[in-house]
């Protein structure tokens, strides 16, 4: 396996510029190469030059290949493998500073945003080979950051680009998106893993989504959904409690019966007795 990885800085500066590109690289991995588990105070962007690997950040895991890119953040703890047969090669950037998380958004990336894809040409690559060839040689601060700003410039125009393409296209937030998938399985046991996986997020960014939405935790919020659609067959069918219990994917109508009166103050039998009480002239 080829690595070259240089460095502009001996150890990250104590620097406040608004961009301080720190170090950068290129390699040639071998089958199954695995690199990760540790966590670093400082942004880098890994690009895919050839083969395929996979890259894991929580419960996320994005299979990328050539001419994609992704991003790792400061405090992440991650893992990249290179794939068995077709290994990858790879080219990044490490950078910080003032300017660095708002360069980022503008380019569409951020902890819920982390992968990209450019096949246009191979500016990228180019600009991180510069900046390499320049750190080598003669470390011209203002060459390297120029390059960097090239590289930033680029992913800022892609994302541009894909914006304008999908004017129509309505958007979902994340906890919109989660509560349709709610809807459609209502009839299982969803666990907060089930949505973690869905949503791409690991459990505690779901868990955070919930509670900013809904006061909630995921599952009290799924439980409180699975209590109105029992509602909903109680008063709309002749369906027997037991029945409703069994399609709502409860093995014992006793413990569906004891959810429901501790969701709304009654058992099953009595909600649909009060409902029907009201519906009488």
């Amino acid at each position: 396996m080829l690595v070259y990885d240089q460095y502009i800085y001996p150890e990250k500066p104590d620097n406040d510029d608004d961009i301080v590109v720190f170090h950068s690289g290129f390699c040639s991995t071998s089958p199954n190469y695995s690199y990760g588990k540790d966590t670093r105070d400082y942004y880098l962007i890994h690009f895919v030059t050839r083969g395929k690997g996979t890259y894991r950040v929580g419960q996320r895991i994005f299979h990328l290949s050539a001419n994609d890119g992704f991003l790792i953040t400061p405090g992440a703890t991650i893992v990249h493998t290179a794939d068995k047969k077709e290994p990858w090669d790879l080219c990044w950037v490490a950078f910080f500073g003032r300017r660095a998380a708002a360069l980022l958004e503008k380019a569409g990336l951020d902890e819920e945003h982390l992968i990209f894809h450019y096949d246009k040409d191979d500016f990228l690559e180019t600009c991180i080979k510069n900046i390499y060839n320049e750190s080598r040689t003669g470390k011209n601060i203002a060459s390297i950051t120029g390059y960097f700003y090239l590289f930033a410039g680029r992913l800022i125009e892609l994302h541009e680009e894909k914006e304008k393409k999908e004017p129509d296209i309505v958007s979902f937030s994340r906890f919109d998106d989660a509560v349709i998938y709610i809807r459609r399985n209502i009839r299982s046991r969803i666990t907060i893993e089930n949505l973690a996986n869905y949503m791409r997020l690991d459990t505690s960014q779901v868990y955070r989504i919930f509670k900013k939405n809904t006061g909630m935790s995921p599952q009290c919020f799924i439980t409180r959904m699975r209590m109105e659609k029992a509602c909903e067959m109680l008063e709309k069918t002749d369906l027997p409690v037991k029945e409703i219990a069994e399609w709502m994917d409860y093995e014992y109508q006793s413990h569906f019966t004891k959810q429901f009166r501790k969701e709304t103050g009654l058992s099953p039998s009595e909600y649909r007795e009060r409902i029907a009480d009201k519906k009488k002239p």
